[in-house]
């Protein structure tokens, strides 16, 4: 780092070698953060899109489960329905069992009220001991025909609402099985579709991550660039380059120091910085206390008085607070 004034500050300032390395600088400093930018508008594209790809897996992985149950639920069903109509079969063939016992019940109380009607009439016309035997005999044995017809015919009417009412569970059981088929295959399908849609978003997040890693590699490029202009700075132009300020030693007091802003800042310093303007520091001090370079330097008590009436007042003049 060479010793300067601040004329010769100010004339490598202006000169067209200088201009031309600031011009390259901001360039490269424009490439990289429009880089960055892109670098992190793809990094977050990507990460949103293998989230929803990961995301759909899963709802196309759950819809598949729901398809499965769906055919479950079909197949079981499907066995309620073949063990009804089996139960109807064995059912109706008791029924039939029963129409016919009821159809011989039917003939033998017909049998019993015509021997009550004779007996009767005997009875009314031949009177006698037997003629009424006979006829309370005949009147037993009608009023248990009777008795037990009715009792049978119960029965058979029971189990033929029992087979209407199985005939009318198998009739439900069978359309809840084909809509439990049908809404099957409409869930498998669509499960189908956001696996389709899942790989999709796959492939795009892939795509995206790629392009995401070029911007890496271009932010990597165009800092590498500003990092060489800097290198470039300290060779070409005698200087102590950082990243915000290029550094030179005051020729005529060694505890001072010229600086030049590379950067426009205007909150972060005593002063509002402006790019290409030049300020005297101290050595110790550094960007801490920024004054305006002036061609007189002012002594180290009136620095000191200077910078301890900074802290105190702060850059606009207003009195900081014990605490601050």
């Amino acid at each position: 780092m060479k010793p300067k004034r601040l004329s010769e500050v100010r004339t490598l300032v202006a000169h067209p070698e200088f201009q031309q390395w600031w011009a390259e600088l901001v360039q490269a400093r424009e490439a990289t953060t429009a880089a960055q930018e892109r670098y992190d508008e793809l990094l977050g594209q990507t990460t949103l899109m293998e989230f929803r790809a990961e995301l759909t897996q899963k709802n196309a992985i759950d819809t598949l489960y729901q398809a499965g149950e769906c055919e479950d639920s079909a197949a079981s069903m499907l066995f309620e329905a073949t063990e009804l109509e089996n139960r109807s079969f064995r059912v109706i063939a008791e029924f039939e069992e029963q129409r016919f016992k009821v159809s011989d019940l039917w003939y033998k109380l017909g049998a019993s009220d015509k021997a009550l009607e004779e007996a009767r009439e005997k009875n009314s016309k031949q009177p006698g001991k037997r003629a009424e035997t006979e006829f309370r005999n005949a009147e037993k044995a009608q009023r248990a025909a009777s008795a037990e017809y009715e009792r049978e015919t119960a029965r058979k009417n029971r189990l033929w609402d029992e087979v209407e009412r199985i005939w009318a569970k198998s009739a439900e059981v069978s359309l809840l099985v084909a809509e439990q088929r049908g809404r099957g295959r409409k869930v498998r399908k669509e499960a189908e579709g956001l696996f389709g849609i899942a790989e999709e978003r796959k492939q795009k997040s892939k795509a995206l991550r790629a392009d995401a890693e070029k911007a890496a590699a271009a932010v990597t490029v165009a800092q590498a660039k500003t990092k060489e202009l800097l290198d470039q700075a300290r060779e070409r132009f005698g200087c102590a380059a950082g990243s915000d300020f290029l550094y030179f030693r005051q020729k005529d007091n060694q505890k001072l120091a010229f600086c030049i802003p590379l950067v426009e800042d205007h909150d972060s310093y005593n002063v509002e910085v402006k790019p290409l303007s030049i300020y005297s520091v101290e050595r110790q001090r550094g960007v801490s206390f920024l004054e305006p370079a002036r061609a007189d330097s002012p002594s180290t008590e009136e620095g000191d008085r200077r910078f301890e009436q900074y802290f105190l007042t702060g850059r606009k003049g207003e009195v900081r607070s014990a605490g601050a």
